[in-house]
Formats: structure tokens, sequence, C-alpha cells
């Protein structure tokens, strides 16, 4: 079995590891190009990058697939499958095209739920009562092919984006190894239009709190983001990232310091301040954070 593997995000690594150590013959592996990152803003390869490299795989790089000469290429892999796991191009109907079977995609959700580019912090935000993966055949919709394999993850709603991300990429991985080793006996299962919501890109603004909001919905953010990007709030003039926090009872005017070991009045309840970061330092709890730098009570963030 031929496969040209798509891919750019950390999710990615382990449907590529396990494809690797199958029958299954990697081609090519298609990932975006270097980034800026880091205060330096060197170029960085994405993580899937690293990983093929280092395992001596062929590595595509294209900016965009609507070039006729990356088509070109990508067809001379003759693949019977493209295997697309959190690459983060769209693909144009020329590309879906060109496998000898179909284009399969892992999707980090229980689809219909959750389309789009960041389905585990939008689960997690909504505090969902579960999630799961989703192997479909592709489309041109975005995330609306026919379903070929799912399983299902209850929340408890302590997870963070860390901790799900790695639970729901090696059952992804699982998953999209059963399709592969079975896949003319797959059902295809049509996703109902009625049921299908949208987890569009996290962008920076998303990521800060605004404690007009319910406390609960709050804590739920914090855990969507962590540990990256990570939500964040402004005390005078300096920004601090949150991992983690509690609700608990009480009240103030929204964004008010109503206990020193840092509880925040909110919209509804309030949140109790637990794992922080100040601007250039670790990870900290607040109980050691404030032996050297105090919050004052009646102060407001943001």
């Amino acid at each position: 079995m031929k496969i040209v593997f798509m891919g750019s995000s950390t999710f990615a690594i382990p449907s590529l590891q396990i494809l690797k150590k199958t029958r299954c013959k990697i081609e090519a592996v298609y990932t975006q190009p270097p980034r800026k990152a880091g205060r330096g803003k060197n170029y960085k390869e994405v993580p899937l990058a690293e990983y093929a490299l280092s395992q001596g795989l062929r590595v595509e790089q294209p900016h965009t697939l609507n070039d006729p000469n990356i088509v070109s290429k990508l067809k001379s892999y003759s693949p019977d499958f493209l295997v697309v796991v959190a690459y983060g191009l769209i693909l144009p109907r020329e590309v879906l095209d060109i496998p000898k079977r179909f284009p399969v995609n892992v999707h980090g959700s229980f689809l219909p739920h959750w389309r789009g580019a960041a389905p585990i912090n939008h689960v997690i935000f909504s505090r969902e009562t579960f999630t799961g993966v989703s192997i479909l055949k592709m489309s041109e919709k975005l995330d609306a092919g026919p379903i070929l394999r799912q399983e299902k993850v209850m929340l408890d709603h302590t997870e963070t984006f860390g901790s799900l991300h790695k639970v729901l990429s090696e059952l992804g991985a699982k998953n999209l190894l059963k399709t592969l080793c079975n896949i003319d006996s797959n059902k295809e299962i049509l996703q109902n239009d009625k049921l299908v919501s949208y987890a569009p890109k996290i962008k920076k603004a998303d990521a800060k709190l605004d404690f007009n909001q319910q406390a609960s919905s709050l804590e739920a953010r914090i855990r969507g983001l962590a540990p990256t990007p990570a939500a964040w709030f402004q005390y005078k003039t300096e920004r601090f990232k949150v991992f983690n926090a509690e609700v608990v009872e009480g009240r103030g005017k929204p964004g008010s310091i109503i206990g020193e070991n840092l509880t925040i009045a909110c919209g509804d309840k309030a949140l109790n301040i637990l794992e922080i970061q100040r601007q250039g330092k670790h990870i900290m709890s607040v109980s050691d954070l404030i032996r050297g730098f105090k919050f004052k009570k009646g102060d407001r963030v943001n």
C-alpha cells in the first residue's frame, strides 16, 4: 500500500509512527514549511517535519497546493491513499483526486461535532461530556466527508488541551490503522448536517481571560489552552499566564482580587488561580509566587 502522508503538528506524529511500523510504503511526507519561532524568530521545522526527517523519510514542504508543478510532483508518487492528519492546508479538488483509492483524514473530534482547526480546544471550552476521533473520506467541504470509523471518549472536565491532545492523537493513529487494514469492509456513514458545530482556529485574543464571564467558563478556557498557548491576564503592567484554576464561592466586581492568594471575582462566582507564570519566569504555584510577589486585595486585573 503506497501512501503520501500529509500533516504538520504533533497530533500527526502517532499516525505516521504507526504506519511506518506496517507494510505500508510511505512515498513522501508533506508538511508545512519551517516557521519563525522563539524570541530570535529563527526558522524552525514544524513538529511532523522534524520527526519525518529524523526517520529518513522524504519530506516535501510546499507553501501551496495550487501550483501545477507541485500537483504534478504529488501525482508522480502515485499513492493508493493520501493520509491527512492536522496538515493545515486546504486540499483542492485536483489533489483530492490524486490517490488511486481516496484521501483519508484523521480528525480529533466525534464528527459532525466540532469540524475545523481547533476541535480539542473548543470541546473543552464548551464543557462537553464526550469527544472522540473520526476517520473519514475527504471531500472539498471541510471535515464533511463520510465517516469510516469513530471512537468516543468520555470527558470528566479535568482534561487539559495537552492531556486530551495526547489521548486523541494516539487513538486516532490506532483507528487509522484499523481503517486501512479493513479498507473494503468499512461502512460509510454520512454526517448529519443538523448536528454540525465548528471549531475555528484559536486566535491571540481568545487566550485573554474576560472576568465578566462565569468562573466555570473561565476555568474551562484555562484548561482548553493549557499548556499552550495558555490563558492570560494582565496585572498592572505585567502579563501572567494561567495553567490551572478552580471555581470557588466569592463575589465582587469582575476582575477584582478578592483574596491575596489570587482569588479573582468573575461574572458569577470567583476563580482561584493555582498555577501561574510571570513573564520570563518558570511555571509555578501561586503559593510559591506570592512569597516574593504580592497581589493586592482590591486591585483589578486586565
